[in-house]
């Protein structure tokens, strides 16, 4: 929202600034110049001069610079990031919501049409209305596994009520068995209290979004996540025995049609204040590997 000190900022002209800089400047010179043969030896004008005048160039252009340049991009890079995090934010909160509603609206809809089912087929008597009840039930199981799949896709409950951990367990446990994918899961984590909900959101979603591309495009069968955790770091080292891709073209690439996975993780760690590398060649797999700084926890600095 507009406040009085944006309007007012708003009235400032770049090029107004900048003539009233030069001409600060030109008189700044001028009366150097004039000082300057009564102080020192006329034969040593010429070098300090021009020393002097390289000096107040570079200290009356450098707030000129900072104000009309740094400044305001340091202001769009702050605002980017904050909006980058609110709609990740809203898009976490959309997805929980979706989850929820799959899983108890929908999910026991589906519940209580197999019971019925199961009803109908107690009570029948003919062999084929019993025959294809069990065929409606086994498609509504079925169903009912798909939408309980979709929904911790969406949001695992799992991550919001015990942790990171056991969400990567089921994550790569589900993995496996939808996709015929040997994943695993190598711990290294000392005795640590739980971590924020904005970093175990953002590493299962890079983790997703890794394996997601190693299995889609990289064709992956092998699959390893190893999570190691201090007191003040946390690394996250996803490898794949993909058939990789050439890292620097991709993300050198239009960033339209660059693979958004890449994009995603990288952000992600970004807004952690942490680091993304990916290294891959063509036909070595690839390997992701994620460092977040962890603030130490209350009390813990004595």
């Amino acid at each position: 929202m507009p406040t009085r000190n944006n309007l007012e900022f708003g009235k400032v002209r770049p090029l107004r600034l900048f003539l009233i800089i030069l001409v600060v400047l030109f008189a700044i010179e001028a009366i150097v110049m004039f000082v300057l043969p009564l102080i020192i030896p006329p034969e040593s004008t010429v070098t300090y001069g021009a020393v002097i005048d390289a000096g107040l160039l570079t200290v009356v252009l450098a707030p000129m610079l900072w104000i009309l340049i740094v400044k305001p991009l340091q202001n769009l890079a702050a605002t980017r990031q904050r909006l980058l995090a609110q709609a990740l934010s809203a898009q976490e909160n959309e997805r929980r919501r979706i989850a929820r509603d799959l899983h108890d609206s929908l999910g026991q809809s589906l519940t209580s049409l197999m019971v019925g089912l199961r009803v109908i087929e107690d009570s029948s008597t003919e062999a084929a209305v019993q025959a294809q009840v069990r065929e409606l039930r086994r498609i509504g199981s079925e169903t009912h596994d798909d939408v309980r799949r979709l929904a911790r896709g969406l949001r695992p409950a799992i991550l919001d009520d015990v942790g990171l951990v056991p969400a990567l367990e089921h994550f790569l446990q589900d993995l496996g068995s939808s996709h015929q994918v040997e994943a695993s899961l190598d711990l290294s984590c000392q005795e640590q209290p739980r971590l924020p909900e904005n970093v175990e959101t953002a590493i299962f979603r890079i983790v997703q979004e890794a394996a997601s591309n190693a299995i889609r495009h990289g064709k992956a069968k092998h699959l390893r996540v190893k999570l190691s955790r201090g007191p003040t770091y946390l690394h996250v080292d996803i490898e794949d025995d993909g058939c990789g891709f050439n890292v620097a073209s991709s993300l050198q690439a239009n960033r339209m049609n660059s693979p958004f996975g890449l994009l995603s993780i990288h952000e992600r760690a970004c807004l952690l204040g942490g680091e993304a590398f990916i290294s891959s060649k063509p036909g070595v797999g690839t390997h992701v590997r994620v460092h977040i700084h962890l603030a130490l926890p209350e009390g813990a600095h004595g």
